[in-house]
This record gives structure tokens, sequence and C-alpha cells, in this order.
């Protein structure tokens, strides 16, 4: 990792508050100054570990249905993104950071790939990205719920030799497919490796207001 967290920008206007449940995949009910208030949440992912009752919350005021937007939670003295609207952005800032990228001179956002709509076209390579904030033991493990969206993702990038960047957002050495979770998305990113597609974790920090690239974690035996 670099030696030093590198600025990527910053989440203003935040509030804090409590989680207290998850009615369903989108919205949380957090307590707000004593009061029980509606919350988007826009990870579609399970976030079981994270999403506990009593755990810190950070949110915004929201511009669609409900009242405020989750944006972060807390878990244990760090604090998790879990606003997966953010991805997309994020990359586009850290691809300044990344030797990898540094001679890209067209990038397109969300490109229609065969049966898929791809993140970005860099240079006409496509390039998909994903959020993992379960860790385990130091372990990042991705997805925390099965999701055949994403294993076609991976299966465009394959076939069109494209790369995949994993945003990790927790604290983390390591990162590998979730095989208990989803055995057909971790198949296909396992051929993704054989193949040599370019799979890229990197580590990203959020101090509670700032998000921070902290630079590459190595891929485990998969």
């Amino acid at each position: 990792m670099n030696s030093k967290p590198l600025p990527i920008y910053e989440i203003p206007d935040l509030k804090k508050g409590t989680f207290q449940s998850r009615p369903n995949r989108f919205v949380a009910e957090i307590n707000y100054k004593g009061k029980i208030e509606t919350a988007h949440v826009h990870d579609p992912g399970r976030l079981k570990e994270l999403l506990i009752k009593g755990a810190e919350v950070l949110f915004t005021r929201s511009n669609g249905k409900l009242k405020y937007y989750i944006k972060a939670v807390k878990a244990d003295t760090e604090w998790v993104l879990i606003d997966s609207a953010q991805h997309s952005k994020i990359a586009l800032k850290i691809f300044e950071y990344m030797p990898e990228f540094s001679k890209v001179k067209e990038i397109k956002k969300e490109v229609k790939v065969g049966r898929s709509r791809i993140d970005f076209m860099l240079d006409g390579i496509p390039l998909e990205v994903k959020g993992c904030s379960l860790v385990r033991e130091g372990l990042a493990l991705f997805p925390d719920a099965p999701t055949e969206r994403g294993t076609r993702h991976v299966e465009e990038i394959i076939e069109h030799d494209g790369i995949i960047l994993f945003l990790l957002l927790r604290e983390a050495n390591k990162f590998s497919p979730n095989w208990e979770m989803d055995q057909k998305f971790s198949q296909k990113l396992s051929e993704a490796r054989e193949k040599e597609i370019p799979i890229i974790p990197v580590r990203i920090s959020f101090d509670g207001k700032m998000l921070y690239y902290q630079g590459k974690i190595p891929l485990a035996e998969f």
C-alpha cells in the first residue's frame, strides 16, 4: 500500500445517527436525535456484518423519496462507505494515482458491452468496478450476496479483454472471491485470473469526512 493515503474527495453535510433496522434492501430505519427516520440504502448487498442495531451511521439529506441517505457505517474503529453510487466516482478519481491508467487518453462512462453495461471504457478497454465491504480475518471477500449480474459482468470482461477493479472499503490484507456465498461468480473470477485478466483490488478508506486511496492489495490464492 502507499506509505501515505492520497485524498480522493470529501463527502459534505454528513449527519450522525444509529442504525435500527432494514425493512428491505433499499430502506433503513435510523435513530436521529431521538426520532426514528427512514433512510435510503444504495448498496444491494446484505451488509449483515455492518448494519447491526445500534451501529453508528453517517447520512445526508436525500433528494429521493426518503428523507435521508446513508453514506457510511461504523465497524469497530473504521467508517465503511456503503453508498455504492460512489464507486464509479471514486474509480474515476483514483485513475490519476494508478500507473496502470496514467497514459489513458479517452474515458467513457457506462458503456454497453455485450449484454451488460460496464462502468468505464478506457481507450477501448472495458473496466468494471465492484465495491467490497466484507472482510474476515484480514481477507476481503466479494460478493456478500449472490450476484448473477456480477457474474455476467465478469463474463463480458473476459470476452472483451477488460479489467476488473475492486474497491476494498474496509481494512484488509488480501482479496478473494467469496466461494461460500457465490460459487458461480467465484469460478468465473478464477477463470478471469487464469486468462490473465487484470484483477486489481485497491484499498479505499474513509475518515468520516474524506475518502482516501491507500494503494493496491494483493490477491489471495484462488
